[in-house]
């Protein structure tokens, strides 16, 4: 009779759930596993991604931020070869440098640059700083036309990206 009473009790209220209740925890975590791969399969796009974006982001960090020991050279050297190909005369320029803020490694290379030529001859210069393989800005620009000469006095401002390119230092026992 016991052995009967226990039966019973296996029937009505079997351990671990009924079979509707087995049947509904089932559907319940098949309903969550999908939605877990679902995300899973976000996150790894997702990772895909920034991991494509950092790898742009270092190629065009490498291509177009010049290093500090060469910046001002190059600089000026791109500008007169950009003057030299479209004709134009330069004149005087002026260099200055200013931290980017945010960056502890960055800075805005400040040139400003006078050119005088003939407007032909500055659309050309344009075209060219356009095409440049150098990461020149043009910030400002002032032209002035030289009385009864058909030429013009240009006052530009180019900025370019400097990137520290000494290596980095521990910080030790407070001194550098």
């Amino acid at each position: 009779m016991l052995c009967n009473a226990v039966g019973l009790f296996w029937c009505l209220d079997p351990p671990g759930g009924t079979r509707r209740e087995l049947s509904e925890e089932m559907l319940r975590i098949h309903d969550e596993m999908a939605a877990m791969r679902s995300n899973a399969a976000r996150v790894k796009n997702v990772a895909a991604k920034v991991q494509l974006g950092h790898g742009q982001a270092v190629t065009f960090e490498s291509q177009y931020f010049l290093p500090r020991r060469t910046a001002y050279q190059r600089v000026l050297a791109e500008l007169q070869r950009l003057a030299q190909a479209s004709g134009l005369q330069a004149r005087d320029s002026v260099n200055t440098e200013e931290p980017i803020e945010g960056s502890d490694s960055l800075s805005l290379l400040n040139v400003a640059a006078r050119f005088d030529g003939t407007y032909a001859q500055f659309v050309k210069f344009l075209y060219e700083v356009d095409r440049s393989p150098m990461l020149l800005m043009l910030d400002s620009l002032g032209a002035t036309p030289q009385q009864n000469s058909g030429h013009i006095t240009a006052d530009l401002r180019f900025q370019a990206i400097i990137q520290d390119d000494t290596p980095a230092m521990e910080v030790t026992g407070g001194k550098r």
